[in-house]
This record gives C-alpha cells, structure tokens and sequence, in this order.
C-alpha cells in the first residue's frame, strides 16, 4: 500500500492545490483570468524564458507603455549585454501570446526584484488543514484500542453496530490526545479542551457572554435612560453588549405597544431608552405624541 492510500480520507484531509480550483466550473475564471492585467502578470513571469535563467536573475519587465517594454537591470555590464541581444530578444517575444504587441525595449538601471510568493486565501486554508492533519494524526496506545473494544462488548447489545461505535470512539480519543499534545488545556470552568491561547472553552464563553447580557437587561429594564458610561459604572463591559442588551428591550417594548399591553407605560420606556431621558420625565401625552405612527394591532370588529 503506497503513502497516498495510507492517507486519512474525509473533508478535514482535502485540500486544494491552486487558487485557480475554486473557480473550475465558474463564469468568474474566465473573468478573473482572463483579463490583461492578470495575463501582464503572467508574461512577467515568463521572462526567463525569453531571456534564460542568468539574464533573468539580473533583470525583469516592471512595466509597459503601448508598443514599448520597459525592462529594469541590476547594473551596467547586464545592461550593455541586454542591449546586444535586443534583436535576439524582440524575435523571441513575437512568439510569445502577450510579448508579440511590444514592438520595442527600453532598458534602464535599478535595483533587483525582490520575489515574495504571493499569499492567497487557499494558502491558509491549506495550512490550517495541515495542522489539523498534524494534530490528530495521534494514534492510539494498544491499551486504548483494547479498553474501547472491552467498553463496546459491555454497553453495546447490538453486534451490527459495534464496530461503527468503536471507530466513533477512536476517533474522539484521537482528536483528544492531539490536542492535548497540541497545548489544549481543561476549561477553568467545566473541564472540556480549549484552544491553548483561551482560558475557557466556548461554550463557557457563551454562557458567561448571555449572562453578562441579561445583567445589562435588568440594570437598563430598571433605568431605560442610562447611557453606556452609566452602567459601565456599575457593570463593566463593552458597548456591543450593552448596545445588544437595548436592542432587545427596544424590540420587547415595540412588540408590547403592537399588542397594546401597557401600551402607555411601554411608549413612556421606549422613548426614554430612545431619548436617554428618565421615565419620571416623560409624560402620557408626550410619549403618545411622539411614538404616534408605531404599528399597533388593529382591534377585532364584532358583529
């Protein structure tokens, strides 16, 4: 069995081998691909091929106007070479898809190209897959192979799907021992694996984030017109969470006054929460007045 087949199959282990196969059976190839700048690009590369290997380390094309080339050279000596092979170079350009619309070549002195491979979104798709490859490529002690055997037997009573649980396990216990080799840690608050750079996992943070949320909700339910410094005094936290806290009060109170339950008393919380202003000073009338064109449910007309 070669290496290619001893290599895990499944989404995680795919990966692409250029940019260019995201785009095989899309419109946007011919788009992205097709136009001069891209193809320029192409023919720039391609300039060891006209010149060799040699001349090209010591020069390459940094850009066009119309007919004419314009080539750049590290010093003088590559210069005056270039300038003997201009003819030999023209011939050889005709030939080429792009290189045959230059009609002439200017050569002129300047520092070398600096080559950096260019970055592009497949490269760190790739990498991450790479890593992930790495990181659960962990195999199992006998010992644990033998324990997850022995389990199966003891709480599994149907033979069919034995086997398809104890893969299942192995490869939990794999994703668990790469990461733990890979610097994850136990959650400070319920113990599950979080990434090495996090104190808890998660779902922790989750849980903590709409907490913290449901602690700005009570503080402004209490005072609508608090503004963000107001109860960041009291309760320590960014303004995305307190902007999301007032959202959902903003959306609870219009909800109530399209039902019409305490439709006065909400238009009065709704404005201050609007207005940063305390309830005690909004009136009735004034908060009708101004929330006038909300939607309200219409009243059923009995007969």
């Amino acid at each position: 069995m070669d290496e290619e087949d001893k290599r895990p199959q499944g989404k995680r282990y795919r990966t692409m081998d250029t940019i260019a196969g995201v785009f095989t059976h899309s419109d946007i190839k011919t788009k992205l691909f097709g136009q001069k700048g891209f193809q320029f690009y192409l023919f720039q590369k391609r300039w060891k091929n006209i010149v060799g290997d040699l001349m090209a380390k010591e020069s390459y094309i940094s850009g066009c106007k119309g007919p004419l080339l314009y080539v750049q050279v590290t010093n003088s000596a590559f210069m005056q070479q270039l300038y003997m092979m201009k003819g030999d170079i023209l011939k050889e350009l005709s030939k080429d898809e792009i290189g045959k619309y230059f009609k002439d070549i200017r050569f002129f002195a300047g520092s070398p190209r600096k080559d950096s491979r260019p970055f592009t979104t497949v490269d760190k798709v790739n990498e991450t897959i790479k890593k992930e490859q790495h990181r659960y490529s962990v195999d199992l002690s006998p010992e644990e192979e033998q324990w997850i055997q022995s389990w199966v037997a003891g709480h599994v009573k149907s033979e069919k799907i034995r086997p398809q649980f104890a893969e299942m396990m192995e490869e939990v216990l794999k994703i668990r021992k790469g990461e733990q080799a890979d610097g994850y840690h136990a959650c400070a608050i319920c113990g599950a694996l979080c990434p090495p750079q996090e104190k808890i996992c998660p779902a922790c943070h989750r849980k903590l984030e709409k907490t913290r949320k449901n602690k700005v909700i009570l503080i402004l339910k209490e005072n609508p017109h608090y503004t963000y410094q107001e109860v960041r005094a009291i309760l320590p936290c960014d303004y995305s969470l307190y902007e999301d806290a007032r959202d959902t009060l903003i959306h609870r109170a219009k909800e109530k006054i399209f039902h019409k339950y305490s439709a006065d008393e909400e238009k009065k919380k709704l404005l201050a929460l609007l207005l940063h202003r305390p309830v005690s000073s909004i009136t009735t009338e004034e908060a009708n007045e101004m929330l006038k064109k909300l939607p309200q449910k219409p009243q059923k007309k009995w007969d």
